[in-house]
C-alpha cells in the first residue's frame, strides 16, 4: 500500500485571509485529518472557510506513542495536515518531531509555504545582510535566558526572537545588557487590528517599556551587525 502524503502547512499568523488557494484545497479536499496545536483555534480557521475536515490535536507535550499512531495512519495510506496555531510549522513548534518521525519511514512531506512572523518582521526590517539567526523562544529563567543571549553577543547580523505578552520587558531589560546601543524592531500583534512596529536603540526601548502593550505576539529582531544601514549619497549612472 502507498503511504498518505504529510503536508507541513502554513496558516494565518492573525488575519485569516492570509492563506493561499492550495492550503485552502488541500486542507478541504486532499487530506483525511489535521493534526494541530490547538483544535478550538485551527477550528475557527476552517469554519471560516466551510471546512469541515476532522481535527485532531498534537502538541508539546504529545507523547512518543501520539507521533507514532499519526505516522501509522499516514503508513495506512492516509493524508494527513500538519498546522500549528499560526504561521508555518516546525519553528518553536512539536512539527519537526513529526516531521522526522515520518521522514524515518519513507514517507512524502509536502511543504505548503505561507505566513510566518519570521519571514514578515524580516521583511519590513530593512536589514540588507546576509545573516539571520533564528532563535524562537528563549528561556523563561532569567540566568538562562542570559546565557543564551551571550552566546548569541558575537553573532555579526540580525537576531529574531520570540516572546509572549508576560515576558517581553524581562526580554528587553536582557537584552539591553548583552547588546547595548543596538537598534531593535518589534513586531506586536503582526496582521491584526492592532499590529504595531516599534524600532528604537535598546536603551530608548528599556527607558519608555512602561508604554509597551504587553498583549498578542510579540516577534525581535536585534540588529547585532558590524556593518550598519548606510544611505547612499552619490548619484549613481
Amino acid at each position: 500500500m502507498e503511504s498518505g502524503i504529510l503536508y507541513i502547512l502554513a496558516t494565518p499568523i492573525g488575519n485569516l485571509e492570509d492563506i493561499t488557494f492550495r492550503a485552502i484545497r488541500i486542507l478541504k479536499d486532499e487530506v483525511y485529518i489535521v493534526y494541530c496545536e490547538d483544535t478550538r483555534q485551527t477550528r475557527k480557521l476552517l469554519k471560516h472557510y466551510a471546512i469541515n475536515t476532522p481535527t485532531q490535536s498534537l502538541h508539546t507535550h504529545s507523547s512518543p506513542q501520539k507521533i507514532k499512531s499519526t505516522v501509522d495512519l499516514l503508513l495506512g495510506g492516509k493524508s494527513i495536515a500538519y498546522v500549528t496555531d499560526s504561521g508555518t510549522p516546525g519553528l518553536s513548534d512539536p512539527g519537526s518531531r513529526l516531521v522526522a518521525a515520518a521522514r524515518e519511514q519513507g514517507i512524502t512531506i509536502c511543504p505548503i509555504p505561507g505566513p510566518s512572523a519570521l519571514a514578515a518582521l524580516v521583511s519590513v526590517s530593512g536589514f540588507h545582510g546576509k545573516s539571520i539567526a533564528f532563535c524562537g523562544f528563549l528561556s523563561k529563567k532569567e540566568s538562562r535566558r542570559r546565557k543564551e543571549l551571550l552566546s548569541l553577543k558575537d553573532f555579526n547580523g540580525m537576531i529574531i526572537l520570540y516572546e509572549s505578552p508576560y515576558r517581553i520587558k524581562k526580554l528587553l531589560g536582557s537584552i539591553r545588557e548583552t547588546f547595548p546601543g543596538r537598534p531593535v524592531l518589534i513586531g506586536r500583534e503582526m496582521t491584526k487590528i492592532h499590529e504595531e512596529f516599534i524600532y528604537d536603540t535598546i536603551e530608548n526601548l528599556t527607558a519608555r517599556v512602561d508604554t509597551i502593550k504587553e498583549k498578542g505576539e510579540f516577534t525581535v529582531a536585534i540588529f547585532n551587525s558590524s556593518d550598519p544601514i548606510k544611505l547612499e549619497t552619490e548619484d549613481k549612472d
